[in-house]
């Protein structure tokens, strides 16, 4: 953890979404309506999303961003407007960093070594990982992270409400060169409903909450090192972090301030592949991780690739003859979905190695 900055930073976020947490309650407290009074509902019908305890979490947030905002003209951080579309760093979606697996597999191959080669014929020379284990689930809170950015700011790296870390200032990046940067608040709760499309008439319950935090800490946990990082020469060989948090957790929920490594803000503006949540819900973790890494290729109208390559830069371990029955199942729903025309897997696996064809469809 950074040393907090002299006048404000993560322990001055927590005080204030304490603050604005226990001012809520009391606010709903006193104007709470009468029992018989029917709940509101979302558009898709469901009662409108309060958090465990109460508290109205839209309005939490809100006010936690007015005080940002506040702190950041304090510090002379400048903002500017983010307008997330369901972006994703190009980068990360040709790398097993998220395999379609068990947690207690892939804990077993963390555990393997300090650090982890990540193995694909796009990383440009090599990437490393080190850190917890990692599976198709944490990449879904990864993604829903970036779909709900809201904060964009750009200045002093020593300034910024988490202050850069020592791998950005030995970059040459900090502490007086301005860096760019993608922040948001979030509750768990409004995490979860972004991930699964859907609010529960009764609220997420405890064991959702705690699964999604620990995804998030894990997230948060992980250090990459890129021989070759896309437009990030300052990053060459340095250790990078996905994201960094802080938190102000109840017995129930938490509110977290999330804010990206610069280099992660970089890809998401400039090299960057679009998925559709829609999509992806609807897949298995192998369907996700094949739609990700093929959604990366459609600037092209066709791509083809021998599929022991394709698995391997996903991360699809396990006995290839499996992995490719999954594999037809999960691209024949791509097709449904209307994001595949056709596939053919040709070649027999022997003599001839299977490769994989696919047509996209194009998009209007």
């Amino acid at each position: 953890m950074h040393d907090d900055p002299p006048d404000g930073g993560p322990r001055d976020l927590k005080r204030t979404l304490a603050r604005l947490e226990r001012q809520a309650r009391e606010r709903t407290a006193k104007n709470a309506p009468d029992a018989s009074t029917a709940p509101a509902t979302s558009p898709r019908g469901r009662p409108a999303r309060r958090t465990s305890n109460g508290t109205p979490g839209p309005k939490v947030i809100a006010e936690a961003n007015a005080r940002l905002e506040r702190f950041l003209r304090e510090r002379g951080v400048e903002q500017f407007e983010l307008f997330p579309s369901a972006e994703y760093p190009t980068p990360l979606t040709r790398l097993p960093l998220f395999p379609p697996i068990q947690r207690s597999t892939a804990r077993e191959l963390a555990a393997a070594s300090d650090w982890i080669t990540l193995e694909s014929r796009w990383d440009g020379g090599g990437v490393y990982k080190a850190g917890p284990a990692l599976t198709v689930y944490d990449e879904d809170t990864l993604f829903g992270l970036m779909n709900m950015r809201q904060q964009g700011m750009t200045g002093p790296a020593d300034r910024l409400p988490i202050a850069a870390p020592p791998t950005i200032a030995v970059s040459g990046l900090a502490p007086g060169n301005a860096v760019r940067v993608h922040a948001l608040y979030c509750l768990v709760s409004q995490l979860e409903t972004v991930i699964q499309g859907y609010t529960p008439p009764r609220g997420w319950g405890g064991r959702a909450i705690a699964k999604r935090r620990e995804s998030m800490d894990n997230l948060a946990a992980i250090t990459l090192k890129f021989q070759k990082p896309k437009g990030g020469d300052a990053f060459h060989g340095k250790p990078v972090q996905l994201l960094f948090i802080e938190y102000v957790a109840t017995a129930e929920d938490a509110c977290y301030y999330v804010q990206f490594h610069p280099l992660v803000s970089q890809w998401l503006e400039e090299y960057r592949t679009f998925l559709d949540f829609d999509i992806r819900r609807q897949l298995s973790p192998l369907g996700k991780a094949m739609h990700r890494s093929l959604a990366s290729q459609r600037s092209n109208q066709t791509f083809s690739i021998p599929l022991t390559e394709f698995f391997a830069s996903i991360g699809a371990f396990g006995e290839l003859r499996d992995r490719k029955r999954e594999a037809i199942t999960q691209l024949e729903r791509l097709k449904e979905l209307l994001f595949l025309e056709q596939f053919t897997i040709t070649g027999t696996g022997r003599r001839t190695p299977w490769i994989l064809a696919v047509t996209f469809v194009q998009r209007r």
